[in-house]
């Protein structure tokens, strides 16, 4: 751990006064006269001072470790994600459903199976349903049933010939 230097100014009686002395060359010589020394300062000394650098530069090889460890945990973050990243995507698709009543105004009782794309770890996954278009008839309500890890089966119980229905699947790959 890097050892702080207390840095104190000088405190004197007098900062700014000066002794000046005329030399036999014509030079003139200023010397410190400050007076009471009230306070001793902190010597600026390369001793201190390449303590300090040493300091900065030990500060800066600890970020660059410390960055190096980040960088390592978030590759192992990503790798991580990239394995499991079907338990975080959902899956949508869409499917037209067909009514095989064929007796006047029945109301369908024929379902159609959606195969999933990516097999489930578990049948406890959501489905999102939405009627996106319709023709001769009502739809009624849309049902899902038989889930499976694989896939699962829609009907509709209206009196329509077709349904298009579009389907979002969220979760199930946790095991």
């Amino acid at each position: 751990m890097y050892g702080m230097t207390p840095w104190k100014d000088e405190v004197v009686q007098y900062p700014y006064r000066y002794k000046e002395t005329q030399n036999s060359d014509g030079t003139v010589e200023h010397e410190p006269s400050p007076g009471t020394v009230m306070q001793q300062g902190t010597p600026q000394s390369a001793t201190n001072f390449n303590h300090m650098e040493n300091g900065i530069h030990d500060a800066h090889v600890a970020e660059a470790i410390f960055m190096q460890a980040k960088m390592h945990q978030q590759e192992e973050v990503e790798r991580r994600l990239g394995e499991h990243d079907a338990e975080f995507t959902s899956e949508t698709g869409t499917v037209t459903l067909t009514n095989s009543n064929k007796v006047f105004f029945a109301f369908n009782n024929s379902g159609t199976t959606v195969a999933l794309k990516t097999v489930r770890k578990t049948m406890n996954y959501d489905l999102d349903i939405e009627v996106v278009e319709v023709a001769g008839g009502q739809v009624g309500d849309v049902i899902v049933y038989d889930k499976q890890l694989n896939g699962f089966k829609l009907k509709f119980e209206g009196s329509a010939k077709t349904v298009k229905v579009k389907y979002k699947v969220r979760g199930g790959m946790y095991a």
